[in-house]
């Protein structure tokens, strides 16, 4: 056997190297870092996917919910109100075709049989079964201790929210109210004093269905759910209620089990027995005149009971059944009356009269044929103001005020202790805003109003619920 010598690779001139480089690769945050516009857009669309996720379930509201742990009240804004129901039926012409609010369903009314909600008055109606604070026995306003307004209405009936919230509660309650929503409602007018803001919160009760959730943040007029009876009622009907952010709970009631246990009644009893309606009116809001009211938005973010010597009496409206049917009013009818006494009825009326120029005298009435009667002590009130407008001149609008025999309103004590003009629609200024009785002279006062922009201006006198006709923009 011979033996062959091995001699390295390298004394003939071969040299060795790696396949694959031993070099570690850079790190990955290098690597990102050498892609700075790939990894800031890559970052930015998951958050952006995170936060639309978020909206879009569930809005702003419920986001800054979960991001900060309380909710932003600055992100709502106070527009006004409208009522919970926009339209009920004709229920007289409605029943000439066999229709039975108890049985059938909203979408089986006649469209041509739809009517726009009443107005509230403080008594029961075809629309309205119970009033604020009212009893079963007779539904009359401040017969009992029942804290909202059943308003009769056929199942599936569309509720909508009453002002811009934020959905506090949906639930099933297993204490009577049925399948319920709560919106919360941050700016609101004090109804003791609507210079300040404060909290409300309104309540649907006795649905068939809710569109919403808790979190969600609703407009005015936006549908919520639709009516049903769910709960402890007795038939399809909404019940409507608005609790003062002090309340306990939401839906408030004025009493408890253990509160009808010891004094010895039933539910129908305490109810119709006024059982603790003081403590039911110091937690809520007659909901009704609440929404017909339309108040402007508050001046003062401040608490108005931290300033008030003493409440300012809540209107109300009261008009029997009887008067509505036998009489044909011009306008809108309400007998006011406060907290203490009632007032005279105040039959509103409303004129136009030829357009005016920058501050002239305000021309002489225009007589209107009216078909309204006497019933009693009355109070005729027109508005007067011109049909067009432009952009840089003043208006005149006249309010006259008429006694029963039509001629100038001298007393004038029967009147509300103070009046505002606003706009129902459109934006202007006015000097004055607020009317007191003080002010009208010989039954006649004259406002001065500036419009802002070309939209057009209908005026509102509250708490007389007196609309103008439509005052139009005419310029170039």
């Amino acid at each position: 056997m011979s033996w062959t010598r091995l001699t390295s690779a390298k004394k003939h001139g071969f040299g060795k190297s790696a396949l694959h480089s031993r070099k570690d690769p850079p790190r990955i945050t290098l690597l990102y870092m050498k892609q700075k516009s790939s990894f800031l857009i890559a970052a930015l669309s998951i958050v952006a996917f995170m936060t639309g996720n978020m909206m879009g379930q569930h809005g702003w509201y419920a986001f800054w919910k979960a991001a900060l742990g309380q909710y932003d009240d600055s992100l709502i804004t106070y527009t006004g109100t409208v009522p919970p129901i926009a339209f009920v039926p004709d229920y007289r012409r409605w029943s000439t075709y066999g229709g039975m609010a108890e049985e059938h369903m909203y979408r089986e009314v006649p469209s041509d049989l739809l009517l726009p909600i009443p107005a509230y008055i403080g008594d029961t109606s075809s629309v309205y079964s119970v009033a604020y604070m009212g009893s079963y026995s007779s539904g009359t306003q401040n017969s009992g201790s029942h804290p909202g307004v059943d308003i009769r209405v056929p199942q599936g009936t569309p509720i909508r929210s009453i002002a811009n919230g934020v959905v506090e509660s949906v639930r099933e309650d297993s204490g009577g109210f049925g399948k319920l929503i709560v919106i919360r409602h941050p700016h609101m007018p004090d109804p003791v004093n609507a210079d300040y803001e404060t909290v409300l919160h309104s309540v649907y009760a006795h649905l068939s269905a809710e569109l919403v959730a808790e979190g969600d943040v609703v407009m005015k007029g936006q549908l919520i759910g639709y009516s049903g009876k769910t709960g402890d009622a007795t038939g399809p009907h909404l019940h409507f209620q608005i609790d003062r952010d002090t309340a306990p709970w939401h839906p408030y009631w004025p009493f408890n089990g253990a509160d009808l246990k010891a004094a010895g009644l039933s539910t129908l009893q305490a109810i119709n027995g006024k059982f603790h309606q003081d403590i039911g009116i110091k937690y809520t809001v007659n909901p009704m005149v609440l929404v017909q009211a339309d108040l402007p938005p508050a001046k003062y973010q401040e608490d108005a009971s931290k300033f008030a010597k003493k409440p300012t009496p809540v209107v109300t409206l009261a008009l029997s059944p009887a008067e509505l049917r036998t009489k044909r009013l011009t306008g809108r009818v309400a007998r006011l009356h406060d907290a203490q006494a009632a007032l005279p009825v105040l039959v509103v009326n409303r004129e136009t009269v030829v357009s005016v120029a920058d501050r002239p005298a305000v021309p002489a009435p225009v007589p209107t044929p009216t078909t309204s009667q006497k019933l009693g002590s009355i109070a005729f009130v027109t508005l007067q103001h011109g049909t067009q407008f432009d952009d840089r001149s003043w208006q005149a609008a006249r309010l006259t005020f008429m006694d029963d025999t039509g001629t100038m309103l001298t007393d004038t004590r029967a009147l509300p202790a103070s009046m505002m003009l606003r706009t129902a629609y459109g934006d202007a200024e006015f000097q004055p805003s607020i009317i007191t009785p003080a002010m009208i002279k010989e039954g006649l006062v004259t406002v001065q109003m500036l419009p802002h922009g070309r939209r057009t201006i209908v005026l509102q006198l509250e708490p007389l619920h007196l609309t103008s006709n439509p005052l139009k923009f005419f310029g170039n």
